[in-house]
């Protein structure tokens, strides 16, 4: 029986705020809610290196979509549940091409419940920086490697991520769209914009696609999305109402139902408050 909306947000620009946390006002909402019992999850390009950290205070009973899609993950028994990645030699196509542009890839599998994370020799500060500030936790391990087709050539991996000069990038992921069948993302850095990601994933895998697996399995009567950046217009195209933060990109925007205050104003938050009680007749 349909009973109940799902509500799933993005993380970074929508739900976390300039400071990448989840603010006290934010966390004290949200809890209350969930205490309710509203439906409601994230779904990240993240992974659960720096989400179960950040999400540590709140209590969320639903998986959540991680990886833009390329997982499904239990953050309060910090297990996958599902993980959707490459299944063929493809991703070692892909990394050829991006080592002849002279990129460096990190390249993720999954093993035992652990993420590890293949890579080169880095080459910028961007890729260093990220490498530290995620390293030497229990939830994801960097590797060294010389060649990424010995790790990887019997156990393909999840997805590729690339981390570099966003003009560089954009050229590499229209040479790849070319090349093969894939999803790829290629977006501007929120804090540098000459930088930015490029991420590729088996074809078809997105937010969207893993977010209707929870649909699937809860049913609810209708899903509302939040989102900012391009990653997020699966999602959107999914979803019944699509809520942007007045910080989102003008291209998200577009698409949504209406927009919200940004994130630095727990414009989440402070919707899902004012719609969930509404809606599902509680009182304060």
């Amino acid at each position: 029986m349909k009973t109940q909306t799902l509500y799933i947000s993005d993380l970074d620009g929508t739900l976390l705020d300039s400071r990448s946390v989840v603010s006290p006002c934010s966390t004290e909402i949200i809890n209350s809610l969930l205490q309710k019992g509203m439906l409601f999850t994230v779904a990240t390009a993240r992974t659960p290196a720096t989400v179960v950290p950040l999400l540590q205070q709140l209590n969320l009973n639903i998986p959540a979509v991680l990886m833009n899609g390329a997982a499904l993950y239990d953050i309060r028994r910090k297990q996958y549940i599902r993980a959707n990645g490459f299944t063929d030699d493809s991703a070692l196509q892909y990394i050829e091409l991006l080592e002849k542009r002279e990129l460096t890839p990190f390249v993720y599998r999954i093993d035992d419940n652990k993420l590890r994370t293949f890579h080169k020799p880095l080459s910028n500060d961007m890729q260093r920086d990220f490498k530290r500030l995620r390293e030497n936790t229990p939830y994801k391990d960097f590797i060294l490697v010389d060649s990424y087709r010995e790790p990887l050539l019997d156990r393909p991996p999840l997805f590729i991520l690339v981390i570099d000069r966003f003009d560089r990038l954009e050229t590499a992921a229209a040479e790849i769209g070319r090349a093969g069948k894939c999803s790829i993302f290629c977006y501007r850095d929120n804090a540098d914009n000459e930088y930015g990601n490029l991420e590729i994933y088996p074809q078809g895998v997105s937010k969207a696609s893993t977010t209707q697996q929870i649909v699937d399995s809860l049913n609810p009567w209708e899903v509302v999305a939040f989102g900012d950046n391009l990653n997020d217009l699966p999602l959107f195209r999914l979803a019944d109402r699509r809520y942007a933060p007045k910080n989102a990109m003008d291209e998200v925007k577009r698409q949504a139902t209406a927009i919200i205050p940004d994130n630095n104003h727990d414009g989440v938050a402070r919707f899902l408050y004012r719609d969930y009680l509404q809606r599902h007749n509680c009182h304060e």
